[in-house]
């Protein structure tokens, strides 16, 4: 589908109100098969691949920042009369609240492991600098070395107990990206490239996922929410529908009929 003259990858399932699903970085629409499995009976799912990953080409680094990601899902939801739903992991996650900040169409907004942004322009700076090393590893060792990289951090520790074939699915979605395209998601996409809505967070119709050991993101979410607007799974880390996915399922599809 092309959106803005851009061509996007878009699977489209089911039938009733759109609910749009964003996945992290590494991810694609794959991230959220099951998912769309168990709710496209009750909803029109939209499962698309953001700039840069899956099936979707990346583009010139002005056309792949922030804003711009944001007016081409603008104009997907443009195609529907009807409010929207978003739901969105990590990177997908903070563009979900920046659609949710400048789009009245978004009606709710279901925010997973992710973050209004870095409060201040130095904590910006600095993860740039962060960013451009894991460009340069992605450019210079390969999309392999750099998934191994990614597979390492703490962040993603639980995983490393998941069974064999979860694991392996896991790795496959990640190793099917292509480094240029995820080098240029991280040079104009990263953490350090999105504006700070701290300041409007509050008044967005949002609610929060985290996982019980994911200290830093539970953090932001208390931070950002009230606790009546904040959903814990427990046992799970920084990807709670990949760690618990049954209980990752059980509270969107609560969070859907409120």
């Amino acid at each position: 589908m092309k959106l803005r003259d851009h061509d996007y990858h878009l699977e489209v399932e089911g039938q009733g109100p759109p609910l749009l699903l964003l996945h992290g970085f590494t991810g694609s629409s794959r991230t959220w098969t099951m998912l769309s499995a168990r709710l496209q009976e009750t909803y029109t799912v939209y499962r698309i691949d953001l700039l840069g990953h899956g099936k979707t080409p990346p583009a010139a680094y002005q056309r792949m920042r922030l804003t711009e990601q944001v007016k081409d899902l603008q104009a997907l939801l443009a195609t529907r009369t009807e409010p929207w739903t978003v739901l969105g992991y990590s990177m997908g996650g903070r563009i979900a609240l920046m659609l949710a900040a400048c789009s009245t169409q978004v009606q709710q907004t279901i925010a997973v492991s992710t973050t209004p942004g870095l409060k201040t322009a130095h904590e910006r700076r600095s993860r740039r600098v962060q960013d451009r090393l894991l460009q340069q590893m992605l450019l210079e060792d390969g999309l392999e070395a750099f998934v191994r990289h990614w597979e390492a951090l703490p962040l993603f520790a639980s995983q490393r107990q998941l069974p064999s074939f979860a694991q392996q699915q896991i790795r496959s979605e990640r190793l099917s990206q292509s480094a240029e395209g995820l080098a240029a998601s991280l040079a104009a996409q990263g953490t350090g490239n999105m504006p700070s809505l701290w300041k409007s967070i509050h008044d967005l119709p949002i609610e929060w996922i985290v996982g019980e050991y994911d200290e830093k993101f539970k953090q932001i979410a208390q931070q950002a929410a009230d606790s009546k607007k904040i959903h814990q799974i427990s046992h799970a880390t920084h990807a709670p529908h990949i760690d618990q996915p049954e209980k990752f399922v059980t509270i969107v599809e609560k969070l859907l009929l409120t």
